[in-house]
C-alpha cells in the first residue's frame, strides 16, 4: 500500500507535469470544456487528472464530480446498474472556476477495471445552474494508464 505522503506527492507531481497524454475524452458544452487530460497508476491507485476550461465570462462553481460504472446500454435508470467510485483523496480540488479561467484537478481513485458492457462516466455539476459536464472512460483507457515512477516523484 502506497503511504499517504507519496500518494500526496505523487499527485503533486502529475499536477505539475501539466501534460495532456489523454487525447480523445472530454467534454465541452456551454462554452465549458471539461477533459482527462491524464490517466497514471500506482500501486492501488489510479490517477485521474483533469482540467475545466471556462471560456465564458460567467464562473463556473462546481457542486461535486462523481465517478460511477454504468451499464452502456442503459434500458431504464436503475440504482442498481450504477455503481459509484469515491475518489480517496484529490489534489487541488477546484470549487470555482473563474471567467476566462481554466483550473486542473488530480483525484486518487481505488483501482478498478471496467466490465466489458460498461462504462466510467465522470460528471461535474454546477452549483445553481445547468452547466453540467460529463465524459465517458472505457476500460481500455483505463488499462493503459501511465505507470508512475517513482524515482521521478520523491
Amino acid at each position: 500500500r502506497s503511504s499517504p505522503r507519496l500518494v500526496r506527492l505523487i499527485m503533486k507531481s502529475v499536477y505539475g507535469q501539466d501534460k495532456r497524454k489523454v487525447k480523445h475524452i472530454g467534454s465541452k458544452r456551454f462554452g465549458v470544456q471539461y477533459l482527462l487530460k491524464g490517466l497514471y497508476a500506482h500501486g492501488e491507485l489510479l490517477y485521474f487528472h483533469t482540467e475545466v476550461k471556462n471560456a465564458t465570462h460567467v464562473p463556473f462553481d462546481v457542486d461535486f464530480v462523481t465517478f460511477k460504472i454504468v451499464d452502456k446500454k442503459i434500458v431504464k435508470r436503475t440504482a442498481m446498474q450504477e455503481q459509484v467510485i469515491y475518489p480517496l483523496r484529490a489534489f487541488n480540488y477546484v470549487t470555482r472556476v473563474d471567467g476566462k479561467a481554466s483550473e486542473r484537478t488530480v483525484f486518487a481513485l481505488p483501482k478498478f477495471t471496467i466490465p466489458e458492457d460498461k462504462k466510467l462516466v465522470v460528471e461535474m455539476y454546477e452549483k445553481q445552474g445547468g452547466r453540467h459536464q460529463m465524459f465517458e472512460v472505457d476500460n481500455e483507457d483505463l488499462v493503459r494508464a501511465e505507470p508512475v515512477n517513482e524515482l521521478k516523484v520523491r
